[in-house]
């Protein structure tokens, strides 16, 4: 079991400075008939398992090259392949609720227009930030705007930019992320003193001591990995602790999953590309060439909420096209008849 302290301290470095990066590939070919082609490629040191929980076990082809190999390090670029008959078999496949996992979903709608037929296709990567506390008493809505305009990973931006992307990760990882992980833990003792079966006034006890045990933790660097459980029996919470030990730390397995899961997907470099079958008219992509669409997306983009890439495509229907001309030649010839007569 890691320090809690250091759990507090090490995740928010190394979110901010995302010294792990990996890189993760998905493209998807869209068909006219709404089902799909997947193809997510990741860059990794195991391929026994990912963060996206897909497999051969679930029908996926699996092609791995290494492309690193040292004394210290091996690495492989892992290629998964997959059919879809539909947009819902794909989410029931990526976008299954999980904490520990990232959650792709995908949307077809196909419109006929008369003249033309249109196709809607979107990819949206689902918050990975999976903390019970929500974001928004730290992030604004101007943040959030300045997320949402932020360009393609890569791509060179203002001073000002710069720095108020700086403070922003300050914000996030430094003030609401250390807040959030104190309140998960705290949350486990919560959890802990309603499963014993105690009275409230056993929650209002640890709950009095809260702010100045945040304080405590946020100030100390040396505290032992298991403070937050001896808290409670500090405070003198009649709970049976020789007992309860194994549940604790059952807790703080599942707990300390999610975080590592958080850590992991938001060092990640992404890149996403959508095929379409037709001539693109409307999307959000961070460029195009011809019916393929390419987006870099920062992990901020989808840190804190969710975030979708969109395609509208159409065709022109020619059998429409016969058919209304049909229609006038016809109605002009019954009226030209018609005056004729």
């Amino acid at each position: 079991m890691k320090p809690l302290i250091s759990i507090i301290f090490l995740i928010s470095l190394v979110l901010t400075l995302s010294s792990c990066e990996h890189n993760v590939s998905m493209e998807t070919t869209v068909h006219e008939d709404g089902s799909l082609d997947k193809i997510i490629v990741l860059e990794t040191e195991d391929t026994t398992k990912n963060f996206l929980g897909i497999g051969t076990t679930s029908g996926w082809i699996l092609n791995t090259k290494e492309v690193e190999n040292t004394d210290k390090n091996k690495k492989w670029t892992v290629t998964y392949r997959k059919n879809f008959a539909s947009s819902k078999d794909a989410n029931l496949k990526l976008a299954a609720s999980n904490d520990t996992l990232f959650r792709v979903s995908s949307r077809f709608d196909k419109k006929f227009r008369w003249f033309y037929t249109h196709l809607y296709y979107a990819d949206t990567y689902h918050c990975i930030n999976r903390m019970v506390l929500p974001p928004d008493n730290y992030v604004t809505q101007e943040d959030y705007a300045f997320i949402d305009r932020l360009p393609s990973e890569g791509t060179i931006i203002s001073k000002a930019d710069s720095l108020y992307l700086t403070e922003l990760h300050k914000k996030i990882f430094d003030v609401y992320g250390i807040r959030a992980i104190y309140e998960a833990y705290y949350n486990l003792d919560v959890k802990l003193i309603k499963e014993g079966g105690l009275e409230n006034r056993w929650i209002d006890t640890l709950q009095k001591h809260k702010e100045n045990v945040f304080t405590y933790l946020v100030k100390k660097q040396d505290v032992k990995d298991d403070y937050m459980f001896s808290l409670m029996d500090s405070l003198g919470i009649p709970l049976p602790y020789t007992e309860i030990r194994k549940r604790y730390d059952e807790l703080y397995k599942k707990e300390d999953a999610m975080l590592n899961f958080i850590n992991h997907a938001s060092e990640g470099k992404y890149t996403h590309k959508i095929n379409m079958p037709w001539n693109v008219i409307r999307t959000n992509a961070d460029s195009i060439s011809n019916n393929q669409l390419f987006w870099n997306p920062p992990s901020l983009k989808f840190l804190l909420k969710d975030y979708t890439m969109y395609a509208e495509v159409r065709k022109i229907n020619l059998w429409s096209i016969v058919v209304s001309a049909m229609v006038i030649v016809f109605t002009a010839y019954l009226f030209l008849r018609k005056r004729l007569i």
